[in-house]
């Protein structure tokens, strides 16, 4: 396994370091996410991956669907075993997403900046322009939540005790410091309250960061971490205007950077139910190599549900003949019945 202390990244620290975490069920929406930063830039990526369980023909899969000269990959095998009980999995949310506490553990002293990404997004923007935001003097930038703009909007009971005022960031992209977050213990810090609060994480890593930097952190543009779902904060009285004024949030929709999947139903799941993100989702994916493999999920639904039409079919016409049938016996038994009946004596010819 490589590690902070054995990773051998050679000249690469001085292009983009992008991180991102994920277990099996989010391969294919991670490939994708990738592909579709490398569409909208022209930098090298010095990618890191905190892998959970990845078998290596998922990372084969994954590695083959990214441009080879444009991407330098760095696997990092993370066992979360130690943690069962302190990253307790919330609601939908993967396990994985607590991986990024761990970030400096991982990652090599030499690396003083990194990106961190969800894998329930596509990439918009150029990464480079990302990069190059200037945050010297904060751990971490990030984009407030409209959904969640205050501490005092994130029911974890542990963040009861903070400054309830302070404002609330989205976990999902991240731009840090890790200069600043070695020597601030931020990893260790979210980790013992963890362990404190076993369980209590509304939003996992998101809520534990939010506790531990109580609002010392820099903002940037919502529309670098943006959703639909952004529309409808107008609609709710305490939350309008309260952060980004209407023009902001269409500003942000009209042009976004990164778009960001949030809440439980993705563009990858259900493709019978409608989701507003599914055409974004599918032009990267048709970049990869798991579109065949959607297509061919796809595909074996559809004669999988023809298979169990045919079924039913089958099952319906033989139930048919069988009722014809029994209808058949009982009018020959009640003609006997009949003839039983009123015949006096007979022979058995009299039944032929």
């Amino acid at each position: 396994m490589e590690t902070a202390r054995n990773l051998d990244i050679g000249s690469e620290a001085s292009k983009v370091n992008l991180l991102i975490y994920l277990d099996a069920n989010y391969a294919a929406p991670a490939t994708v996410m990738v592909r579709s930063v490398l569409e909208n830039s022209m930098s090298h990526l010095n990618l890191f991956v905190l892998a959970i369980d990845l078998s290596d023909e998922i990372k084969r899969t994954m590695v083959r669907s990214w441009p080879a000269d444009r991407v330098t990959v760095h696997w990092l095998d993370v066992d979360l075993d130690q943690y069962a009980k302190s990253f307790a999995q919330v609601n939908y949310l993967s396990r994985a997403a607590y991986t990024r506490l761990l970030i400096d553990r991982y990652l090599p002293t030499q690396i003083e900046r990194v990106i961190t990404l969800d894998c329930d997004a596509v990439m918009l923007g150029d990464v480079a322009e990302l990069w190059n935001f200037s945050h010297e003097n904060y751990c971490v930038m990030a984009v407030r939540d409209p959904c969640v703009p205050n501490l005092s909007h994130d029911s974890s009971s542990f963040l009861r005790s903070g400054d309830q005022d302070a404002p609330y960031f989205n976990s999902g992209l991240m731009l840090v410091n890790l200069k600043l977050w070695r020597e601030k213990k931020i990893s260790e810090r979210c980790i013992k309250l963890a362990e404190q609060h076993p369980g209590r994480a509304l939003y996992a890593d998101q809520s534990l960061l939010n506790s531990v930097f109580q609002g010392e952190w820099e903002p940037l543009p919502l529309s670098w971490n943006c959703n639909f779902r952004h529309l409808l904060i107008h609609s709710y009285p305490s939350l309008r205007d309260q952060v980004y004024s209407h023009e902001e949030v269409i500003g942000a929709l009209s042009e976004p950077k990164f778009v960001h999947f949030l809440s439980r139903s993705k563009p990858w799941h259900d493709r019978k139910k409608f989701h507003p993100h599914r055409k974004l989702y599918d032009h990267f994916l048709g970049l990869t190599l798991w579109a065949s493999h959607e297509r061919r999920s796809w595909l074996s639904d559809i004669f999988g549900r023809m298979s169990k039409n045919s079924f039913r079919l089958r099952c319906y016409r033989q139930a048919n003949q069988i009722r014809k049938k029994l209808r058949v016996s009982a009018r020959r038994v009640a003609d006997m019945k009949h003839f039983c009946t009123h015949s006096g004596d007979f022979t058995f010819g009299d039944l032929l």
